[in-house]
């Protein structure tokens, strides 16, 4: 499981079809499946290995082991899981979009996990309150306990800033009642994470001054039937691909995404077309600021075949 998880955080390439994913997972699965009960820290890599590659496997390419199935075995294991590991393993439910999984975990922790937040780490602090606001655990007592030890807690490192800066979002649209973060903690976290969207979207689709192929040809779609719009914009807190604003729609402002085979869940058991938790969480707080939002996956736009075709289906 540590080996799949380093795989993942040294190549972050690292996918479901990648040869040493394939020839790794199943058998690590395999295992997994064969054994009646999981170590904690076993668990918890593994959930975050698969997560870190995106991979929801078949049930019948790995002896039916599912996330859900994982996390029973590492709680049949009677060992105690530390807010740490429980940290990851919902943070790694939420980006598999596995909701159940993550209940079955919130459903077993106890009065000492929700005691422990206020001595945890910032790391674990940050992703357990985005993981519990990512997977809408609004009533659950652990959400009351990281938003306390947030407030209190100087988060330094890029990556815990952005976790609180999209927990803060999730917090001010989707649970407006709670007490919001500092200000000057939301405030040094929003131009973090804007600059790290930008660098993002800059690195998967080009800029406005040179875009990639997806991006250039949507745009140019667009231009063909008229459509007047802007160009990797940042708006709704988020750097949107494309934007057709109010006053050419006749409504809502549209924002159009471009999704990567690194936006999607990878050998799932459902249509390749599902996204990533971490995706699926942007796509939810744009609409909910009052965007229609249209995701153009990138592997079926190349699949068109002209360019009236991918007018066409921007049409549609």
């Amino acid at each position: 499981a540590t080996a799949l998880e380093a795989l993942a955080t040294l190549s972050p390439s690292a996918h479901y079809a990648s040869p040493l994913v394939v020839g790794l997972l199943p058998r690590l699965l395999g295992r997994a499946g064969a054994a009646a009960v999981l170590l904690p820290h076993s668990a918890a890599a593994l959930l975050h290995g698969l997560a870190a590659v995106r991979a929801v496997p078949p049930p019948e390419a790995c002896d039916g082991v599912t996330p859900e199935g994982l996390v029973q075995k590492m709680l049949g294991s009677g060992l105690p899981v530390e807010l740490g590991e429980a940290a990851s393993v919902l943070r790694s439910c939420a980006q598999l979009g596995q909701p159940a999984a993550a209940t079955a975990l919130l459903d077993a922790c106890t009065v000492e996990h929700a005691e422990a937040v206020a001595f945890a780490d910032p790391q674990t602090i940050a992703v357990l309150l985005w993981s519990l606001l990512a997977l809408r655990q609004h009533s659950h007592a652990l959400l009351l306990k990281a938003l306390d030890a947030a407030r209190v807690t100087a988060f330094r490192l890029p990556a815990q800033l952005c976790l609180v800066a999209e927990a803060a979002l999730m917090l001010q649209l989707e649970l407006p009642d709670a007490p919001p973060l500092p200000a000057e903690m939301v405030r040094t976290a929003g131009q973090l994470w804007a600059k790290s969207h930008f660098l993002a979207a800059e690195a998967a689709h080009g800029t406005a001054q040179a875009p990639g192929a997806t991006l250039r040809e949507v745009s140019g779609a667009l231009d063909a039937l008229g459509l007047r719009h802007g160009v990797q914009v940042h708006a709704a807190m988020y750097v949107l691909d494309l934007v057709l604003p109010p006053e050419v729609t006749g409504g809502a402002p549209v924002a159009i995404l471009l999704h990567t085979d690194a936006d999607m869940l990878q050998g799932a058991a459902k249509p390749s077309s599902d996204l990533v938790g971490g995706m699926q969480v942007k796509i939810r707080l744009v609409q909910s600021q009052g965007w229609v939002v249209i995701s153009v996956l990138e592997h079926e736009w190349a699949a068109l075949s002209s360019d009236a075709a991918k007018v066409h289906g921007i049409r549609e």
